[in-house]
């Protein structure tokens, strides 16, 4: 009996240690992050501060931290003119008032 639990247990390790993963990428390894679709872009582009260009604006809002930071505003206006079902749930949206682009 101990022989065959022996070969179980001999037989058992290598397997798991195979079927493992990283659970994060390596130090090297850039993060797959999801594409933004038209509609969260269009978003992110009108709550952009004058003193970011477009590119620096859409490179910070990639990273998590920068996402609640900066919650996105959204008006009445722009929910009668766009999907809010394709507005990615990953960044914060605030209904603002018509004026605060003003």
């Amino acid at each position: 009996m101990k022989k065959r639990m022996f070969l179980f247990v001999l037989l058992l390790f290598p397997l798991v240690a195979i079927g493992q993963k990283p659970a994060s990428p390596a130090d090297g390894e850039p993060v797959q992050v999801p594409a933004l679709n038209a509609t969260t872009r269009a978003v992110l582009l009108a709550n952009r501060p004058a003193r970011f260009t477009e590119a620096e604006w859409l490179q910070m809002m990639e990273k998590d931290v920068n996402r609640s930071l900066y919650p996105l505003r959204v008006t009445r206006a722009m929910l009668d003119t766009l999907d809010a079902k394709a507005l990615d749930g990953r960044f914060q949206y605030v209904l603002a008032n018509e004026a605060w682009g003003q």
